[in-house]
């Protein structure tokens, strides 16, 4: 899932559900029914940095407080990796309120969350991808309402697991990096939000 691989997200959830309904009619894999609740419980630590340019361990964004959300200014590598680590950390503490904060409501990224989040809480999922981590971020054209930003990211593996942590349906092996082509867009109060994330030439990409 990547700072969004959010394409790989909705395919992880969609071969979980076909493997849960067929195993055990809603519960995971070794027959434990999910936890209904993934919600952080709150914390009054400070808000964890969260270091991209090293693999992140499966699950040990599950829990933590939420990293700032910094995406106005010109500095769109730093908003990039600001929206990614918001993702990183959303994808292992599931909220579909929160998805407006990162995506562009109306586009069709924006959607495919909102329903990948409903479909993660209402059976008490998350992500907990292996070794995430961000290779590059390159703005390649900037203009005054958008721009286009290239990124690189790999993971080592991707899962879904329960509110146990125990892993639903199939995950997914990656054998080297994935590149994407990201598209951000300002509101009217210059806030920058991802209006889409879609794959590019080169690396390991499945949709």
């Amino acid at each position: 899932m990547g700072g969004c691989s959010s394409q790989s997200v909705a395919r992880l959830v969609a071969i979980a559900l076909l493997g849960v309904v067929a195993a055990c009619s809603g519960g995971t894999r070794d027959g434990r029914r999910a936890s209904s609740s993934t919600t952080a419980a709150p914390s009054s630590a400070p808000p964890p940095t969260i270091d991209l340019t090293r693999p992140i361990p499966g699950g040990s964004l599950h829990g933590t407080p939420r990293p700032p959300l910094e995406n106005t200014g010109t500095d769109y590598v730093a908003i990039l990796t600001s929206l990614t680590r918001n993702f990183r950390w959303l994808s292992e503490n599931p909220d579909v309120a929160l998805i407006s904060d990162i995506y562009v409501q109306g586009t069709r990224i924006h959607d495919l969350q909102r329903d990948v989040f409903q479909r993660l809480t209402q059976n008490g999922w998350r992500a907990a991808d292996d070794g995430y981590r961000l290779v590059e971020v390159s703005p390649i054209d900037v203009r005054p309402e958008t721009v286009t930003v290239r990124v690189v990211d790999q993971f080592e593996f991707e899962r879904i697991v329960d509110g146990n942590g125990v892993q639903v349906g199939e995950g997914r092996t990656h054998n080297g990096p994935m590149n994407w082509s990201v598209l951000l867009t300002a509101d009217a109060e210059r806030k920058w939000r991802i209006a889409d994330w879609s794959p590019t030439g080169g690396g390991n990409v499945e949709l």
